[in-house]
């Protein structure tokens, strides 16, 4: 059946009319195809342009108003129609189909932003738009043609949805007329049998339990960082052969191949130049087999013993050798060179950790003897090249040390996230000053009433606890004194959150939590007598005891052989985060601290017993190799050391009285990392050494961040970039002790303090910690540019008051330019800060 247009509509009386103001119609878009023209098939399709009192416009402009002072807020009585159509607007019949019966179909045409409005509610939300906002600014409009969102949603929004009809209950009179009048006939029907049946049916009714929706698995919250697991995978992962030691942004020393000739020589050469890691590569080759069948190996790229890795990262196997090839996998690093803009590839063995490399004194004063007129101050236009020279290099590199000099004093916490840990009960003698008042008038055995009355006042106290610690923490009476209430124990463990920090940003290097670092401390001194929850050091092993025995022709008894003592100390990092801390000047500030476990260097072979529960070092570990056995009692009783903290929480009092720290250990092991977090083994020690704890178990140690050395490179000291420095090390006698455990430190074989990073300004992020000390470094070279100048041309200008005139015509002239006298042999010093 064809669609027809509505008929029969009237103008109300006294209607109150509403005008447009503004409008965005456009008499351009208007159809052309207005002439009504029957085709061979008898059909017609044109737009048959529609009158303003017609029945068609007079229904849109009612129930348009209508909505329109609803949506107005206007007041309630008056009938609201449109006056008009908006200015450039003009309704259309659009007529299709046969001639005799053809199909109508209303639109409202004229917008610039709609081509038609088809129906009253698409053009209701425009006229609003047209009403409300006399600039017309299309984003305000909320109609489907400027807003781009369904016409239902739209709506119903404005709530123009017609209310569903709902079902009767009932039906109608005359149907229940009907059912009545058949009842009798169906009664005298149903049989006997049926209707007693009925009878006897009852309602059913009972009481049972709400059923529970089944709880769904509650999804992670906060996740491992991504470059926090990669890291840390890539490195200390078990099964992995080729292993990625630096991390995008840390500050690297790059050997430069070849390297820039100094002045004198290979004493004062540029041989490596402080880079920032952008990104690290790995490349796979396959190489063919060499005619005799050996397979060519990979030389080891990184500090570990990697010389032999073998291919895609497996063992080899015996159907390997029916491949005519070997897969070989290389790392390299993307490097960007410090103080100027060039960026390349090298492989990993060709770099080293910042603390591992220094520019010599040699270098230094040759920078210094380089002629200020001589020196490319335009660092930008510099590239090291195999035909660059020590004094076109001299202010780019000179540049380039003073930044990394600057970056290696920033440091800064990254990626927080939500750490929690339980405070276990007081116990009663802890808390027996903060009972409960008894509540006057209560006799003892009081009533029910009386009881939540105390609890309500006891739990009203936890208003105060804080997640420093346990020690603000009231505790409910067990029982109360005569007089007072009977209340039952109640055990309160709470579980506080705090927010902590998955890595660090320190000096030159990328730390992340749960991998281990050097401290600045001695072994010696950390308990060097023992301490409770703290073994005292190990000594040596049965064989470095013999070794210095056969040595020794005096046949000394070995006393003075040390041990762990005289080593560095580690920590693997467990946890970084902030507390507040008081300064002497009355205000609060912050310190960042990091807790986890302390490690001490054992020898290889040495035969001690790891600490145990209750360890207070009264045996002084220094026996001749072989330690006697501490009895672990099963719990701990009283406090710990300072600075040494149970892993319930930092600064908070360990578990007393019969409980078990083991148990608040495992409970905060789940709770105590992101999640889908694993953890890693500990690195590879040094050769002929292993790692100690040096803490009971179930204690971490406390310290500030100040004290961590900076982290640790398993195997550095093999490094083939390190070789002369080790030999040269080897060589030099015990006067020369800071020279050579400056080198020793980087593997724990000294103490950390002898090679540490000293960051000491914070910056929120790794950019600007880089920019910054550019722009410091430059800003700080070209002022020592200037002074300089200014040292020479004074300088010159009293050489020239004091020497007698010389006819030569060399000689210097009275109004000859200062700026171009002869250069000064023996400049002033350039510092440089290495």
């Amino acid at each position: 059946m064809a669609r027809s247009i509505s008929s029969g509509h009237v103008l109300p009386p006294n209607p109150t009319f509403i005008d447009f103001s503004v409008s965005d119609g456009d008499q351009s878009q208007w159809p052309t195809n207005t002439t009504r023209v029957v085709d061979s098939e008898g059909h017609v399709n044109y737009m048959r342009s529609v009158p303003i009192d017609e029945s068609l416009s007079i229904k849109w402009r009612c129930e348009v108003g209508a909505s329109l002072a609803l949506q107005l807020g206007k007041p309630v009585g008056p009938t609201y129609v449109l006056r008009g159509w908006p200015v450039g607007y003009q309704m259309y019949d659009h007529n299709k189909g046969p001639a005799n019966s053809p199909r109508h179909d209303a639109y409202l045409i004229g917008s610039r932003y709609a081509k038609r409005f088809r129906s009253v509610p698409e053009f209701i939300p425009h006229a609003l738009w047209l009403l409300t906002d006399p600039k017309l600014i299309r984003s305000n409009c909320s109609c489907k043609y400027c807003n781009r969102k369904p016409q239902r949603e739209i709506t119903a929004s404005m709530g123009l949805l017609a209310s569903k009809r709902s079902t009767p209950l009932s039906a109608p009179p005359g149907t229940q007329r009907a059912i009545a009048g058949k009842a009798p006939a169906a009664a005298l029907s149903m049989s006997v049998s049926t209707r007693t049946a009925r009878e006897r049916s009852k309602p059913y009714a009972a009481i049972r339990r709400v059923p529970r929706p089944v709880k769904q698995a509650q999804g992670p919250k906060q996740n491992m960082l991504r470059e926090h697991n990669a890291d840390l995978r890539s490195a200390y992962a078990e099964g992995i052969h080729l292993r990625k030691w630096y991390r995008d942004g840390e500050l690297l020393w790059c050997a430069l191949h070849p390297s820039i000739p100094g002045l004198s020589g290979e004493k004062d050469a540029i041989t490596f130049w402080p880079c920032i890691v952008e990104e690290a590569r790995m490349k796979a080759e396959a190489i063919r087999h060499p005619a005799s069948g050996e397979h060519a190996h990979l030389t080891g790229a990184n500090p570990d013993d990697n010389s032999n890795a073998p291919q895609n990262g497996k063992e080899s196997n015996v159907d390997d050798k029916d491949v005519p090839w070997t897969v070989i996998q290389t790392l390299s690093y993307k490097m960007k060179l410090l103080g100027i803009p060039y960026s390349y590839y090298i492989p990993a063995d060709q770099v080293l950790p910042y603390q591992a490399h220094a520019p010599s004194d040699e270098l230094i004063q040759a920078i210094h003897r380089v002629p200020l007129e001589k020196m490319n101050t335009d660092t930008d236009s510099f590239r090291p090249t195999d035909k660059s020279t020590f004094v076109d290099a001299a202010a780019a590199y000179a540049l380039a040390v003073q930044i990394a000099a600057n970056l290696a004093g920033y440091w800064a916490p990254t990626d927080d996230w939500e750490y929690k840990f339980s405070i276990p009960p007081p116990t009663h003698s802890s808390a027996s000053g903060m009972l409960p008042r008894a509540i006057p008038g209560t006799q003892h055995g009081g009533s029910l009433d009386s009881v939540m009355n105390a609890s309500m006042t006891f739990n009203a106290n936890l208003a105060n606890v804080t997640s420093v610690g346990p020690s603000n923490l009231p505790s409910f009476a067990a029982h109360v004194q005569s007089g007072s209430i009977s209340a039952p124990p109640i055990a309160l463990t709470q579980t506080v959150t705090q927010t902590r920090y998955q890595g660090l940003w320190w000096g030159a290097e990328r730390i992340w939590t749960d991998e281990l670092v050097r401290l600045k401390l001695s072994r010696s001194q950390i308990a060097p007598k023992g301490a409770r929850n703290i073994v005292p050091p190990a000594g040596p092993s049965r064989k470095a005891l013999e070794y210095t025995k056969m040595l020794d022709a005096a046949g000394d008894d070995g006393e003075t052989v040390v041990g762990a003592e005289s080593r560095g100390v580690f920590m693997r990092i467990d946890g970084l985060y902030v507390v507040d801390i008081p300064r002497p000047d009355g205000t609060a500030g912050k310190e960042c601290r990091a807790t986890g476990m302390l490690y001490e260097l054992v020898d290889e072979d040495w035969e001690g017993d790891l600490p145990g529960e209750g360890t207070n070092g009264d045996d002084g570990g220094k026996g001749k190799g072989k330690g006697k056995a501490v009895e672990v009692p099963a719990t701990v009783d009283g406090g710990t050391q300072e600075g040494i903290s149970p892993t319930t929480a930092p600064g908070s009092a360990p578990a007393t009285n019969g409980v078990s720290i083991s148990k608040g250990r495992s409970a905060n092991e789940q709770l105590s990392h992101p999640i889908l977090s694993s953890p890693f083994p500990l690195p590879p020690p040094p050769e002929g050494f292993k790692f100690r704890p040096i803490l009971t178990p179930g204690h971490e140690a406390v310290l500030s961040l100040n004290l961590i050395a900076g982290r640790y490179y398993p195997r550095l000291l093999r490094h083939p970039l390190l070789d002369s420095y080790v030999e040269k090390a080897l060589n030099i006698e015990g006067g020369h002790l800071v020279e050579t455990s400056q080198l020793w430190a980087l593997e724990g074989l000294a103490p950390g303090y002898y090679n540490t990073m000293d960051p000491v300004r914070w910056r929120a992020c790794r950019v600007t910690m880089v920019r910054e000390a550019d722009k410091e470094a430059r800003q700080g070279l070209e002022e020592h540019w200037r002074a300089r100048a200014r040292e020479r041309d004074e300088k010159k200008a009293l050489e020239l008051a004091y020497l007698s005139p010389q006819p030569t015509s060399s000689s210097v002239q009275v109004g000859e330019s200062v700026s171009h006298a002869p250069v000064v042999q023996q400049p002033e010093a350039m510092v440089v800060d290495s």
